[in-house]
């Protein structure tokens, strides 16, 4: 560059003018590539948009065509198959459709009955594409290339079935396309000579053809149908059949619910014409640049002595003597017009220029002491945490709002390494992001917790930047509430999904343990009668037993299907819990490990609840169980524990599920070992049904306490680190009134019933034994299987003294089948019976008026116990 600035100016212009030719001549082929490139666009466009109206119109083509053979499926010839009349008929369409080169009817066995054009001979077309397609799917379809059967010309077809009233096929209606339509198409679009146009079938057959026309019926080249297959539309530049380079488009032709194309569509327009377009433009821009060039020379050799360099040596004598020191010398007295005395009149005013520039800078000064004011202000008052730090981690300054966020004085906070005050936890991660810091030179959200002056940690969420050398600018806020609240909403919806994931599962155990009575009933009422009915002596007394017993413990494994599921409550009443684990203590000490301890430690003045006493057992007894085997084989304590508690909203947060459990007075049931304890995972799953840590059990246990105390309204706190024991919290509702005990009836074991009974039950195992056991206590049996024909049956025999009603029953279930009996006699006497316990059911039929109830399965003596106060 020093070299060329030391040439002489007309040198250097000469030198300019060739470089501006040079790169003019540069910006002409650019311009001529990009133009041919832009030729080449409208090439692929105007073949795209060819290819798109042929497809469009082929797309109305045959909308109207499956309009037309939807409309022949219901013409009443068709249906009746009167091949004269539909010949006329479709003879008739085929001239006000000239589209389309012929009509035909086609029976499920491939023999054309009916076609537009006659035919010579009887011809089957049971071999082709469009009429097996249609036979298949039951829809318009699509066919391939093929050489008609009755013109005898190349053609594609497309059927359409007619089903009968039935939904099968009853005939196919074709409609036969030769597509020669397509050359009016391509002749009335304005589009460059030799353009081509190619349709072909989904085997890449050629359709049609304007170019040359002998190609129709020939397969295309299989690189160029392969480019066709891999969108749905597109272009490229190939060869085409002839080895004529073109730019060609396609397009894919789809028909309704085929998943592949029934036709492609190729339009080309020959390369040639495209280079042709291309070229004239360039030879004539590069006449005319060299024209300019020369015409630019002679000028710049003219302009260069009048207008520069005459001006430019008298500038330069003045600037000389101005330099001299003298300032009254006025170089634009030599210099006249144009940007070269604009020069010399900045010469002449330069001193005065000098002063007003010394002027403005002092100026300038106080006003940016003036905004260092204003800046040191919002930084004092800011409510955000501002600072300025150096990569060394230690404060320099720092606003007020850290004293009020830390609780630490400013004095004590500036001059303090920052990484001193971060969480022990978080010092690595704070150390990599100062080090990100230093790299990039920003750092836009980062959150550390910092400690405060009682002894907590904050949450502090930084933006900090790193303009320049090691100065850190910092803002930051105190997020530490915000945290805490994201925490707390995730918590509740981790509980609520529990929840829900419970709730469906104890939806599906009642429903089991409804079904599994039913099959017990049987097992259990069988059974016992065949003991009744053996002989004591007799071998089988003992296998018998041996089932029953099995039964029974399988109707217990029922009961705890349904305490899971919240519906296993039988008889609720006030029930004092410190006298129930009195009575439970022997048994729990024979129940736990031999090398375990058990304590109570009851609260004196303890309030009742309203429970079932049964199912309060159960859940001690699990809870002690669960404790004992968290000692294992070690020598350990089990502290029982009674209390009452006044809850409020952040005490039941730490509740098991306890989004439905109110404020108020709760009793509680506190059991705490010294065993493994448990850790996160555990103590997420531990009352998920069938979940168990043991090689043996069914893991129903715990998943059954949940399900009781949560059916009494209750809940339940745990508290468990791993080897630091286990505390299991079981809060329930606080009763005000004593517990009421109702004595048991009596059992009479002879006792025979009388009269007709009316037996009902979907069940035919339930249905078999039950009918048995009636009938040995005495009673005339009549037997239904569903609502209505208990009704029935009801209406038809005045004298049916007791009806035995099953509650879950399809189409008419127990309930509306029990306020229909009662329509047709106000005080029949109903005895429900269900899989479900009697409190469900009775709640169920609240206000229904029953005359009892008893729970599946039942043996004969609960039967008795059932019908002896009413039968």
């Amino acid at each position: 560059m020093d070299r060329f600035l030391s040439l002489k100016l007309r040198t250097q212009m000469m030198i300019m003018i060739l470089l501006m030719a040079i790169g003019s001549m540069g910006v002409i082929l650019y311009s001529a590539e990009r133009q041919r490139e832009a030729d080449f666009r409208e090439a692929a466009h105007l073949s795209l948009s060819l290819a798109t109206a042929v497809h469009n119109d082929q797309n109305v083509l045959l909308s109207g065509a499956e309009q037309l053979l939807s409309t022949l499926s219901y013409v009443e010839a068709v249906r009746k198959r009167d091949a004269a009349e539909v010949n006329r008929i479709l003879a008739g369409l085929l001239k006000k459709s000239p589209q389309i080169s012929n009509l035909l009817m086609i029976a499920p066995d491939g023999t054309i009955w009916a076609s537009a054009v006659p035919m010579a001979k009887p011809i089957n077309a049971a071999e082709r594409r469009y009429f097996k397609a249609a036979l298949q799917s039951g829809r318009f379809s699509s066919g391939e290339y093929t050489i008609g059967k009755v013109l005898s010309k190349p053609a594609l077809s497309f059927g359409y079935p007619i089903l009968d009233e039935n939904g099968k096929v009853q005939d196919v209606a074709v409609a036969a396309f030769t597509l020669t339509n397509y050359e009016k198409l391509l002749d009335s679009r304005n589009l460059p000579r030799n353009t081509s146009l190619l349709l072909l079938d989904h085997k890449g057959t050629v359709l049609f053809s304007n170019k040359p026309r002998e190609l129709v019926g020939k397969q295309d080249r299989p690189d160029l149908f392969a480019a066709m297959k891999k969108e749905d539309l597109g272009s490229f530049s190939a060869k085409d059949i002839n080895g004529i380079q073109k730019v060609m488009a396609y397009h894919q032709v789809y028909l309704k619910g085929e998943s592949e194309p029934y036709m492609y569509v190729r339009a080309g327009i020959d390369k040639e014409w495209v280079d042709k377009k291309s070229s004239l433009p360039l030879m004539a821009n590069i006449s005319a640049m060299a024209a300019i060039v020369l015409l630019t020379a002679l000028m710049a050799l003219y302009i260069s002595k009048r207008a520069i360099l005459d001006k430019v040596r008298a500038l330069r004598e003045g600037t000389q003597k101005i330099s001299a020191g003298d300032l009254t010398v006025r170089v634009n007295d030599n210099v006249a017009g144009g940007e070269l005395g604009e020069l010399g009149a900045a010469f002449d005013s330069m001193a005065q220029q000098l002063s007003v520039d010394i002027e403005r800078r002092k100026r300038a000064e106080a006003e940016a002491l003036a905004k260092g004011e204003e800046l040191d202000r919002y930084f004092n008052n800011s409510l955000d945490l501002l600072c300025i730090a150096d990569t060394s981690g230690c404060f320099r300054r720092l606003n007020p709002a850290w004293e009020t966020a830390l609780g630490f004085p400013l004095d004590r906070l500036v001059g303090q390494n920052f990484l001193e005050m971060v969480h022990p936890d978080d010092v690595a991660a704070t150390a990599d992001a100062v080090a990100v810091l230093e790299r990039n030179g920003e750092i836009r959200s980062f959150t550390n917790r910092f400690l405060h002056a009682d002894g907590s940690y904050r949450s502090i969420e930084w933006h900090s930047v790193r303009p320049d050398g090691n100065i850190i600018f910092g803002a930051a806020r105190d997020v530490t509430d915000k945290i805490l609240a994201e925490e707390e909403k995730l918590q509740l919806e981790r509980q609520l999904l529990h929840m829900q994931k419970l709730e469906s599962l104890g939806v599906l155990a009642g429903g089991i343990a409804h079904d599994f009575n039913n099959i017990l009933m049987a097992i259990m009422g069988n059974a016992e009668l065949a003991l009744m009915r053996i002989d004591k002596d007799s071998p089988a007394v003992d296998n018998l037993q041996k089932i029953e017993q099995a039964s029974t413990r399988a109707a217990d494994l029922a009961r705890q299907m349904l305490a899971y599921s919240g519906k296993g409550r039988f008889v609720v009443g006030n029930t004092d819990l410190n006298r129930l684990l009195q009575e439970m203590l022997h048994m729990l000490e024979l129940s736990v490990s031999k090398s375990a301890i058990v304590r109570l430690d009851l609260h004196p003045s303890l309030l009742q609840i309203e429970a079932d006493a049964t199912q309060i057992r159960q859940v001690v007894m699990n809870l002690v169980i669960n404790a004992s085997e968290a000692l294992g084989d070690g020598r350990g304590f089990i502290s029982i524990k009674t209390l009452s508690l006044k809850c409020d909203r952040s005490y039941l947060k730490k509740a098991w599920l306890d989004v439905d459990v109110p404020e108020g007075d709760y009793v509680c049931l506190e059991v705490t070992d010294t065993g493994c304890g448990m850790d996160s995972a555990t103590r997420s799953k531990i009352f998920d049904p069938f979940f168990t840590t043991k090689f043996t059990g069914r893991g129903l246990g715990m998943a059954a306490t949940l399900g009781i105390v949560r059916g009494h309204r209750g809940a339940i706190i745990v508290e468990s680190e791993p080897n630091q024991g286990s505390c299991f919290r079981v809060l329930f509702p606080a009763a005000g009134s004593a517990a009421e005990l109702s004595e048991a009836p009596c059992s009479q074991e002879n006792w025979r019933g009388h009269g007709t009974l009316l037996l009902v039950d979907d069940e035919e195992a339930v249905r078999c034994i039950a009918s048995e056991m009636l009938q040995q206590l005495g009673f005339d049996l009549l037997t239904a299987s569903d609502g209505r024909t208990a009704i029935e049956l009801f209406s038809a025999n005045p004298g049916i003294g007791v009806v035995l009603l099953d509650l879950t029953m399809p189409q008419m279930d127990g309930e509306r089948c029990l306020v229909e009996l009662q329509k047709i006699r106000p005080d029949v006497k109903v005895v429900m019976s269900s899989g479900y316990t009697e409190y469900e059911v009775t709640q169920k039929l609240r206000g229904k008026q029953l005359a009892g109830f008893i729970q599946k399965p039942y043996k004969l003596s609960a039967l008795v116990e059932a019908l002896r106060p009413i039968a």
